[in-house]
C-alpha cells in the first residue's frame, strides 16, 4: 500500500529493491557534508560503499518508508525498534536517513509523520535520530532535542616525536586501583544535572573490567597524569577499527574514546595537558583525524572539547513523547 499527498509524493514501505536508489540519496548526501567537513571518509561518496552500510542496517532490522516522485525515490527513513535502557524506542542511525537534494529535506518531515503514527500506536515513545550537521535544523523543528555531538578534529602532520609533559605517562595494567576513584567520573557527570541520563547498575558494573580490557590493549594510548593526591586524570585514545569506521569515523581515524579529571584536579590546567598531549602523540603516529563525541547538556564537555578544535559533524537527537498518547484518555484529532 502507498499513500500519496497534494504534494505528489507517494509513501511505500522500504524493501530490498530500494537498496541502490537509497544509496544514491545518501552518497549525494555525503558529497554534500564533506563540502563543509573535508575530514569525513571520501569513500561514502560512492553509492557501492553507501549500499554496504544500508544493506547491513536492513540486515540489522532497520524498516521504514521510501518517498517517490514519478516512480523514483527521493527520500527514505528507517528506524530500528527496541526496548531495555531507553524504554521502547525507535533509533534511526547516521544512514537511515537522506533526500534528494532538489527535493529538500520537507520529504524527511513527510516520511516521519508518515511512520511515527503506528510507533506511538506500539508505545514506542523516545523517538532517537543521528543527523549530518546540515539537517539539524529539520529534526529540531519535528520535535526532537540535542543529545550527543559527533565531532572531528584535524591533526597536523608531520608532529616531532616529545616526551610527555611532567606527570603524563602511559598506563599500565597496575594502575587500574590508582584509577578506580576516577572510572566512575563519566557515568556521574551523565547522571548529574542538567544531564540527566539514566544509567543502569550493568553500567557501572562493566567499568573496572573494560578499563582494563583497554589498559592491556597494546593499540590503545591510555594516558594518565598524576600529582601529590595520586591520579589527577585520564585520557583514551584508540584506532578506529576498520569494522568500526562510519560516515562519521573516517576509516584510518584514532578516537578520543574516555577522558576525565578528578574533581579536585579540575582548574588546574590537568585537561588541556593530557589532551594536548594525547592528540600530538596521535599525530606523531600518523593519525590525520581525531574522531570524539559528548553529551551537549553536560557542561564541562561542551565548553572543553570545541575549544580544542573539535567540529560538529553530527548529532544524536532525543525525542520523548507524552505517555499519555497511548492512554485511553487520549483522543486522536481528525
Amino acid at each position: 500500500m502507498s499513500a500519496a499527498g497534494a504534494s505528489g509524493l507517494a509513501l511505500e514501505p522500504f524493501g530490498p529493491e530500494r537498496l541502490g536508489a537509497a544509496a544514491e540519496l545518501l552518497a549525494a548526501r555525503h558529497r554534500r557534508d564533506r563540502e563543509g567537513e573535508p575530514a569525513l571518509d571520501e569513500r561514502h561518496t560512492s553509492p557501492t560503499a553507501c549500499a554496504d552500510l544500508l544493506r547491513r542496517a536492513w540486515d540489522d532490522g532497520a524498516r521504514g518508508a521510501v518517498a517517490l516522485r514519478g516512480g523514483a525515490v527521493v527520500g527514505y527513513l528507517l528506524a530500528r525498534t527496541g526496548e531495555g535502557q531507553r524504554g521502547r524506542h525507535c533509533w534511526s542511525q547516521l544512514q537511515d536517513a537522506a533526500y534528494a537534494p532538489d527535493e529538500g529535506p520537507v520529504v524527511l518531515q513527510r516520511l516521519y509523520a508518515h511512520l511515527s503514527g503506528p510507533w506511538v500506536a506500539d508505545g514506542r515513545l523516545h523517538h532517537y535520530t543521528v543527523a549530518p550537521a546540515a539537517d539539524l535544523s529539520l529534526w529540531l523543528a519535528l520535535g526532537f532535542a540535542h543529545e550527543q555531538v559527533h565531532a572531528l578534529l584535524d591533526l597536523p602532520g608531520g608532529t616531532a616525536a616529545e616526551r610527555p609533559p611532567s606527570g603524563v605517562r602511559r598506563a599500565v595494567p597496575a594502575d587500574i586501583d590508582a584509577l578506580e576513584p576516577l572510572l566512575g567520573l563519566v557515568n556521574a557527570a551523565h547522571t548529574a544535572p542538567p544531564v540527566f541520563a539514566f544509567t543502569d547498575q550493568p553500567m557501572w558494573d562493566v567499568l573496572r573490567p573494560g578499563h582494563l580490557e583497554l589498559l592491556n590493549d597494546p593499540d590503545v594510548a591510555y594516558w594518565i597524569a598524576e600529582g601529590n593526591g595520586g591520579v589527577d586524570g585520564f585520557l583514551v585514545m584508540r584506532p578506529v577499527p576498520a569494522e568500526e569506521s562510519s560516515l562519521v569515523k573516517p576509516r584510518g581515524s584514532v578516537e578520543l574514546m574516555l577522558a576525565a579529571t578528578a574533581p579536585h584536579a579540575r582548574g588546574s590546567g590537568v585537561g588541556t595537558r593530557l589532551s594536548r598531549w594525547a592528540l600530538a602523540d596521535a599525530a606523531h603516529r600518523g593519525f590525520t583525524v581525531c574522531a570524539s563525541d559528548w553529551r551537549t547538556a553536560n557542561p564541562l564537555s561542551s565548553v572543553f572539547w570545541p575549544r580544542r578544535g573539535f567540529r560538529p559533524a553530527a548529532y544524536r537527537l532525543h525525542r520523548v513523547l507524552d505517555p499519555r498518547l497511548t492512554g485511553p484518555e487520549h483522543v486522536a484529532g481528525p
